[in-house]
This record gives structure tokens, sequence and C-alpha cells, in this order.
């Protein structure tokens, strides 16, 4: 197994969140090189989730692509990630039209820096709520 299988729920998650931080370190007052790079950020996990659609085995019961990383021991919570046949449909739904999503927000002219790292931060948010296994990690992403 390569790393994109064992870690695909994880790729899928934290790579707009982590696409937005990259948007710090762009030039300011680039408001097209902003759009552009969000949007091509935006476009990793829907090729990633197009992947997990592909490799699902729908006669498969339970959860598939299961991730399990420690995270608050004292409480016994971890960062439960997993998809069944409904949470990756939704998985994808969310990767498909993000992109489409901030397309069509390239008419923003004010702030545009902040809007697209708001968007990709609320695209980590919704994909955790979709993947999230474990009730205390599914209420942190609910709340982004």
């Amino acid at each position: 197994m390569n790393f994109i299988d064992i870690h695909l729920l994880s790729l899928i998650l934290f790579f707009p969140a982590l696409a937005a931080l990259g948007m710090l370190f762009l030039p300011k007052d680039e408001n097209r090189l902003f759009r552009w790079f969000a949007f091509a950020a935006s476009l990793v996990p829907f090729i990633f989730s197009l992947i997990a659609w592909f490799r699902f085995q729908p006669s498969q019961p339970g959860f598939q692509f299961q991730e399990t990383y420690v995270w608050y021991e004292a409480i016994g919570s971890s960062l439960h990630l997993g998809v069944d046949g409904l949470s990756l449909t939704m998985v994808l739904l969310t990767t498909l039209l993000t992109p489409l999503a901030i397309l069509a927000s390239f008419g923003i002219s004010d702030r545009v820096r902040a809007f697209m790292i708001l968007f990709l931060f609320l695209e980590t948010g919704m994909l955790g709520v979709f993947m999230a296994l474990d009730l205390l990690i599914f209420f942190v992403f609910w709340e982004v």
C-alpha cells in the first residue's frame, strides 16, 4: 500500500486547510492569484474523492478507508475517520460543489484572500462532518 491508500481520507480532509494556510504566503494584492490558487486547491480533494469513490466496495458492510489517530488520550478521543456509502456520496458532492462555488465567487472584489481562505476552511469543516466517526471530532468539525 502506498501513502495515498493509507491516508486517503486525511488527504481529502486536510488539503483545503493546508492550502488555506499556504495562501497566507502568497504576495499581497494579487486577487487573481488568490482566486485561481483556491480553485486549483479545491480540485485536489475532488480528485482524491473520485479515487475513493471508485475504490469503494458497496458490498462490504460498515465503514471503509478508516483511519485512526490519537487526538486527546485523556478522555479517549481520537481522530477517527471513515466513510460509508451515504457519507462518501456527501464527500463527493462537497468536493464537487466547492470548486464550482469558488468559480461562481470570482466576482468578489473585497478582501479576496480572506474570502478564499475561509472558503477552504469551510470545505474542511464540511468534509470533517461527513468523515468523523468520533463524536468529539464530529462536534469540532460541526462548529467549524
